[in-house]
């Protein structure tokens, strides 16, 4: 018996955290935006930028990869897909790509920041669509398919856009 309250606790630690991991970026970002402006007394927009690659597709970008490659079936089963097939270690590491790159892009120039900001977009507003895909076809409304996941898959994509064009 606890070794099934073991694995509820788990099962439900995992579902949780598929609900709150879309907010991490945001969360980071500000935290560190604010740090940053209290201590560094630097340029806001170009921290901001910085710190939202960072966070927004950096370690984002990690959490999901491995999310979707070693936490696989909660990770479907909150989709509604169909859990052990090849999508999800392909997705994974799509994210993980993007996670790279938005975590080493400090390391580079503006021009880094858009080819990173340019991947990570194509790539989400493309999971957009096809989550939107899925409403409309199959009636998905399942969290991970149109809760925080489809808020974040369109709106930061844009955010960073705008940001990038404004900032630099």
């Amino acid at each position: 018996m606890a070794d099934v309250d073991a694995g509820n606790g788990l099962d439900r630690a995992l579902r949780l955290s598929i609900q709150v991991i879309p907010f991490v970026g945001l969360i980071g970002t500000v935290v560190s935006t604010a740090i940053d402006a209290a201590t560094a007394g630097g340029d806001l927009g170009s921290d901001l930028l910085a710190n939202s690659i960072l966070w927004m597709i950096g370690v984002q970008g990690w959490m999901t990869g491995f999310g979707h490659m070693f936490f696989g079936e909660p990770i479907a089963a909150s989709i509604g897909w169909p859990a052990k097939t090849p999508w999800q270690w392909e997705v994974g590491l799509a994210s993980l790509a993007t996670g790279v790159l938005g975590v080493i892009a400090s390391a580079f120039g503006t021009e880094f920041w858009l080819a990173t900001i340019i991947a990570f977009a194509v790539f989400y507003l493309g999971a957009a669509v096809g989550h939107v895909r899925e409403m409309l076809v199959h009636r998905n409304f399942a969290p991970g398919n149109a809760g925080p996941i489809l808020f974040f898959d369109v709106i930061v994509p844009i955010y960073l856009i705008v940001l990038y064009v404004v900032v630099t």
